[in-house]
């Protein structure tokens, strides 16, 4: 029996092959997906699943702004790195984020510091270098840019990537036309959405997932 299903299985392959070839080029991203599925984007770097771990954005120079918007960011990627399983705990982010708040005047703890004050063995540390709704106050182009490292707080040591100034991660958002919102509203709805997808595309970093269309992220916003 399970040889007579497995020679199915490799009939129907072969036969949705032949129409795509019959068929010409149309078809052919289509049923490539029917039969292999959709395409993977490999993890930057694999966590240490183990070891308790905290998400730092550090917003120390105020480029994001918005302390609601930070904590957005990395509310999103905290889901994500759990719905993904890349680790097994996962501290506060806003813990970290209060650790700097309150820093002695004058003195800048290390990332290993904040790491160890909130209990974390791992500080997934991102530094927001750019993030705006509008480059040029006219145009609707949701842009950010964040260097992000893994550092063992108890080692005091960088576990990834191996340049001292961090892995550069760029997030756009698919442009609408027109100019950025207007209404308080409407700009703290696109503030919220474009504050999720930073925080996913920082957590993809460090594990499998799928490509998507251009389609996909215009539903998601």
């Amino acid at each position: 029996m399970r040889s007579i299903v497995g020679t199915s299985l490799v009939l129907a392959a072969l036969c949705i092959g032949a129409a795509v070839l019959a068929a010409g080029c149309n078809i052919v991203g289509p049923a490539f997906l029917l039969v292999h599925g959709p395409e993977k984007i490999p993890q930057q770097y694999e966590l240490p699943r183990e070891r308790p771990a905290v998400v730092f954005l550090d917003d120390r120079a105020g480029n994001v702004g918005r302390s609601t918007t930070r904590d957005r960011i990395t509310a999103a990627a905290e889901s994500a790195l759990l719905q993904h399983k890349a680790v097994d705990r996962l501290l506060d982010s806003r813990a970290a984020a209060a650790v700097v708040v309150n820093e002695p005047r004058g003195e800048m703890l290390s990332i290993s510091e904040v790491g160890r004050t909130v209990k974390a063995d791992v500080v997934i540390y991102a530094v927001p270098e750019l993030y705006t709704l509008s480059p040029d106050g006219q145009t609707f182009a949701p842009t950010a840019r964040l260097r992000v490292k893994v550092i063992d707080a108890a080692a005091d040591s960088r576990l990834w990537p191996e340049e001292r100034e961090g892995y550069a991660l760029e997030v756009t958002a698919v442009t609408k036309q027109g100019a950025p919102p207007t209404d308080n509203a409407a700009l703290r709805e696109a503030e919220e959405k474009f504050a999720d997808l930073v925080g996913l595309r920082l957590a993809e970093l460090f594990y499998k997932h799928e490509v998507e269309s251009v389609s996909d992220e215009r539903d998601r916003r």
